[in-house]
C-alpha cells in the first residue's frame, strides 16, 4: 500500500535537568522576577484599556523593556530572549482572551501570577549555540546539565527552549522541527469506549485495565505537612517533597498513555472515539457520585484523546469523534435502543434480536460503526506485542 507524504512538525523532548546548588537559587531568583515582570505587563495592559479605551501591543511593551533594561543591572545580566519571552507569554494569554470572548465562550481573563504558580522560563528566540552536547547554556543562567536516553536532533532544528522548575526538579524542554515519516496504510478500523471498570474497551473486545493509584505515599507526606508550622522551613520542604511526589505520578501516567496510545496508532488505520465533554461530566456537586467522580478523573481520557488525536495525524491515521448518546443502550447488530438504565445491566442483551455482548464491547461496536463502516481487522500477536513497547 501507499504511504503518505512526510510533514514538518514539532516535537518536544522533555528531559531532567541538573545544576550546582548556586544554580538552583539563581533560576529561582530569575523566576520570581519573570513573574514579578509578567503581572507588571498584566497591570500595564489592564490600566491601559480601561484609561484609553485601547489595548497594548507587544512591541510597546518590548520598547519599554529596553528602557527597564537600562535602568536596572539585573535585567541587563540577563538574556534578552529571557525577559522578551515574559512578554511574549503576557500576550499569548490576552489574544487567547479576546479570541473565546469573540466565539463567545467563557472569556476568562490572564490571571495575575503569585511566584509560587509561575514556574516555567519561556525564551522567545533560541540560538544553535544555546544546547552544546548535554549542556544548555543561557545568559544569566547556570550552565544546566542534561542527561538524554535518546539521541537529540541537530541543533540547528531547535525552535523552542523552556526551563521550568516543578518543586525540586529542573526541567528542560526542547522543541526541534522534525519531519514525520506516516505509516504504511493498514485495513484495520476500531472503535473505543472510555470508561471506569476498564479503562479502554475496543470494538475488537480487546481491554485495557483501569488506573490505579497507589497515593499511600501521598497521603503520609500530606500528613506531614500538616504537622508542620505555616512560614517554616520544614513545611517549605515538605511540601517541595509532596509536589514532587505529585509530578512522578503525572509523569508515569503520562508514558503509559503514550505506550497506549502509539499502539493503537500503529495497529489501526481508523480510529473512532466518544465526543466526551468530560468538563461536565466531572462537575462538582450535583447528582454526580464523589467516588465516581475521583475514579473518571485518574482514567485521565482527555489526555488519552489529546495524545491519539495529534498522533494519528502524524501517522497518516484518520481520527473520528461521534456522538457518545445511547452508545451503550442501541444494539451494535440491529440498532435496537434498550429503555432501561444502564446501571441496571452489565451484559446488553437485545430483546428484539437475541443478541448478547458485554455492554462496553458493544458500544465501541456502535462507536466504530458510526465513525467507520467497515469492521476491523485482527493483527497477528507478534506484530501486537512489539507495538506495545515501540513509540512514535
Amino acid at each position: 500500500m501507499d504511504t503518505p507524504q512526510s510533514t514538518t512538525l514539532h516535537k518536544t523532548y522533555q528531559e531532567r535537568g541538573y545544576c550546582s546548588r548556586a544554580g538552583y537559587a539563581r533560576i529561582r531568583e530569575v523566576l520570581r522576577s519573570c513573574c514579578w515582570l509578567y503581572n507588571r505587563s498584566l497591570e500595564q495592559r489592564k490600566n491601559t484599556y480601561l484609561s484609553d479605551g485601547k489595548g497594548m501591543s507587544l512591541y510597546t511593551q518590548m520598547k519599554e523593556l529596553t528602557q527597564l533594561r537600562k535602568e536596572q543591572q539585573f535585567w541587563r545580566d540577563i538574556g534578552i530572549t529571557v525577559s522578551r519571552g515574559v512578554l511574549v507569554r503576557v500576550d499569548r494569554s490576552c489574544k487567547a482572551f479576546f479570541r473565546r470572548v469573540k466565539a463567545g465562550e467563557k472569556p476568562g481573563y490572564p490571571r495575575f501570577k503569585p511566584h509560587q504558580r509561575y514556574q516555567c522560563i519561556e525564551l522567545s528566540e533560541v540560538t544553535a549555540g544555546m544546547v552544546k552536547g548535554n549542556r544548555i547554556k543561557v545568559k544569566g543562567l547556570s550552565v544546566i546539565r542534561i542527561r538524554p536516553n535518546r539521541a537529540l536532533p541537530a541543533s540547528s532544528q531547535l525552535k523552542a527552549l523552556r526551563i521550568g522548575m516543578h518543586g525540586r526538579i529542573l526541567t528542560v524542554d526542547l522543541v526541534y522541527e522534525e519531519e514525520s515519516e506516516p505509516l504504511t496504510s493498514v485495513d484495520t478500523a476500531v472503535g473505543i469506549d472510555m470508561g471506569v471498570n476498564e479503562r479502554m474497551t475496543f470494538s475488537d473486545g480487546e481491554t485495557v485495565s483501569r488506573r490505579v493509584i497507589d497515593r499511600s505515599r501521598e497521603t503520609s507526606l500530606q500528613r506531614a505537612i500538616s504537622t508542620k508550622k505555616k512560614g517554616s522551613k520544614r513545611r517549605r520542604k515538605a511540601v517541595s517533597a509532596f509536589a514532587c511526589e505529585r509530578r512522578r505520578n503525572t509523569v508515569r501516567n503520562r508514558n503509559e498513555c503514550h505506550r497506549l496510545t502509539t499502539a493503537i496508532v500503529r495497529k489501526y488505520q481508523k480510529i473512532a472515539v466518544e465526543k466526551l465533554t468530560i468538563k461536565n461530566m466531572s462537575r462538582k456537586g450535583g447528582n454526580r457520585k464523589r467516588g465516581l467522580n475521583r475514579s473518571m478523573m485518574e482514567q485521565t481520557w482527555g489526555i488519552l484523546f489529546q495524545q491519539l488525536r495529534y498522533k494519528a495525524e502524524w501517522a497518516g491515521r484518520q481520527f473520528a469523534e461521534v456522538d457518545p448518546r445511547y452508545t451503550s443502550k442501541t444494539c451494535s447488530h440491529c440498532d435496537e435502543v434498550r429503555k432501561e438504565k444502564l446501571a441496571v445491566y452489565r451484559i446488553f442483551e437485545c430483546l428484539r434480536c437475541g443478541h448478547t455482548e458485554d455492554r462496553d464491547t458493544n458500544a465501541a461496536k456502535n462507536i466504530q460503526k458510526r465513525g467507520w463502516e467497515y469492521p476491523a481487522q485482527p493483527v497477528p500477536p507478534a506484530e501486537k506485542d512489539m507495538l506495545v513497547q515501540s513509540s512514535i
